[in-house]
């Protein structure tokens, strides 16, 4: 069992407190969800069980002296590294695994595992227990194949691989479905259930209630940087995903706003995207072809389908990172070749799912899109630039005084939610979003849906990329499902439960 007691974290180069006596206790074979609203304190607190960072409070006013302490087994421990955290059996998949992309799936598997570097390495013993527990967890990773040809699911499924490979028996998972469509996060779910049934520990750090009310054994909410509950399987099976949202944000919080069907935005010149015939032929990533899709200006439009069935080949090739064939137009204007500055000049706006920049200070990098226009004779100015920040902080619901401090400073949720609002600030006519709600909680997904119906209802179109249904339900209002590289008939969100036909159109039922 790990303990995890009164644990404190103040960042003194911000002036940030992210834990204030946060507790959180992790049993053999359980699961056990870690919810709370973003800058609660989550990912700081499984980070600091993780051995990422060391826990420590002495220097804020607020927070007592010490720091708390961390117990695996009944044994008080310190962590001051990774290594040590994984000596003593916790590791952890973090959002986004950081692989070697030239290395194949095994060597990322056994990376690091050498106790002593001065060793040569049996390779083929090494190849041979890769290949035994990725047979043993039904896996069915490729173990020759390179990660950079590898999907998501896939790269989380590499993690847990080398995790245990290392005999790890506390494992942790950041936002584990977050980018997932709905049959990886059922497969995903399964490996957990194997992991609890051979006597493993899985922490999930969550902003899905739903889910966590349905997987996990135990939940742990916290709140402000405090444990505020903790509930075990018998009361989330009673009470479900309502009483999670009350306990973190409150009754009023909780509560989403009926569906209201956009109107038509009439007068426009141009759709804010035309494809037509539109194909992308790039080795090593699934084939989109024949694409035919107008979004006409005031609507939202989700794009669904599990990423294996070209989503985020199609995604990346609207934004302007690969070459495609066919017609392509960006509010009536031609997008003639496959570049992202062409894009953002005809007017489109894109957030993808992959961290950018994340070591960078906050200021540059919400700025990096903008200075070029808040220039003159190659002078940046200053002034408009400093607005320019401010004015996305106070969208993102950021603190203002923060605008320097690194990407690091902040939770995932937080600088989904500055890098979100960095887009919308820019005011095109075509806004495309990979994955949106990721890392965000109710609260905040909930302004950012009423964020895109304002947009929307000043006459831009807005795209949205998802592998989750219940994501696409939440923001879009038609829905077109992408399989085998092409794209379904739109299906309507306001015309009875749209679930059925979505996941039908997933799948190819009839």
């Amino acid at each position: 069992m790990v303990e995890l007691r009164n644990i404190q974290k103040y960042f003194p180069s911000n002036g940030v407190a992210a834990l204030s006596g946060a507790d959180f206790t992790l049993r053999e074979g359980e699961i056990h969800a870690l919810v709370g609203e973003n800058g609660a304190g989550k990912s700081t607190l499984m980070h600091i069980m993780a051995g990422f960072v060391k826990p420590g409070g002495n220097f804020h006013p607020g927070l007592k002296r010490g720091c708390g302490t961390i117990s695996v087994d009944g044994k008080d421990c310190v962590f001051n590294s990774p290594a040590q955290a994984l000596n003593a059996g916790i590791g952890m998949v973090r959002q986004h695994p950081h692989l070697v992309p030239s290395f194949t799936v095994w060597e990322n598997c056994i990376l690091g595992s050498m106790k002593n570097p001065f060793v040569f390495m049996n390779q083929k013993a090494a190849a041979a227990r890769a290949a035994f527990q990725n047979e043993k967890w039904n896996f069915r990773l490729p173990l020759e194949k390179y990660a950079k040809e590898l999907t998501v699911s896939e790269e989380q499924k590499i993690s847990i691989l080398a995790l245990l490979l290392r005999d790890v028996r506390y494992l942790i998972f950041d936002e584990p479905t977050a980018v997932l469509g709905d049959d990886e996060s059922r497969n995903l779910f399964g490996i957990f259930g194997r992991l609890r049934e051979e006597g493993k520990a899985v922490a999930i750090i969550s902003h899905k209630l739903e889910e966590m009310a349905r997987v996990a054994d135990r939940v742990t909410v916290l709140r402000r940087g405090k444990t505020a509950a903790v509930l075990d399987s018998a009361r989330l099976r009673e009470t479900g995903a309502d009483t999670l949202g009350e306990l973190i944000f409150g009754p009023e919080e909780s509560r989403v706003q009926a569906r209201v069907k956009p109107s038509v935005i009439r007068g426009a010149d141009a759709p804010a995207l035309k494809l037509g015939g539109f194909t992308v032929r790039v080795p090593g990533r699934p084939l989109v072809r024949g694409i035919d899709l107008v979004l006409p200006r005031g609507m939202i439009l989700g794009i669904a389908g599990v990423r294996d069935s070209g989503l985020e080949t199609l995604e990346l090739a609207v934004a302007g990172f690969l070459p495609f064939g066919g017609i392509f137009e960006i509010n009536g204007k031609t997008q003639e070749k496959n570049s992202v500055e062409s894009f953002r000049r005809l007017g489109g706006a894109y957030l993808g799912t992959r961290g950018e920049g994340i070591a960078l200070p906050v200021e540059k990098q919400l700025i990096i899109h903008a200075h070029r226009r808040l220039q003159t004779h190659g002078f940046l100015k200053k002034r408009l630039l400093a607005k320019w920040t401010a004015l996305i902080m106070k969208y993102a619901q950021a603190p203002e005084h923060l605008y320097r401090a690194p990407g690091t400073a902040f939770s995932g949720g937080q600088m989904q939610r500055l890098l979100l609002m960095r887009e919308y600030a820019e005011d095109t006519p075509l806004l495309v979003l990979a994955e949106p709600g990721r890392g965000l909680d109710r609260r905040f997904r909930k302004k950012l849906a009423l964020a895109l119906k304002e947009r929307a209802e000043k006459g831009a179109g807005i795209l949205v990329f998802s592998a989750g249904c219940d994501e696409l339900l939440e923001f879009a209002d038609e829905v077109m499902v992408l399989r085998d590289g092409r794209l379904s008939p739109p299906i309507s969100l306001y015309e009875g439960d749209p679930r059925g036909s979505i996941k039908k159109a997933m799948v190819g039922g009839e």
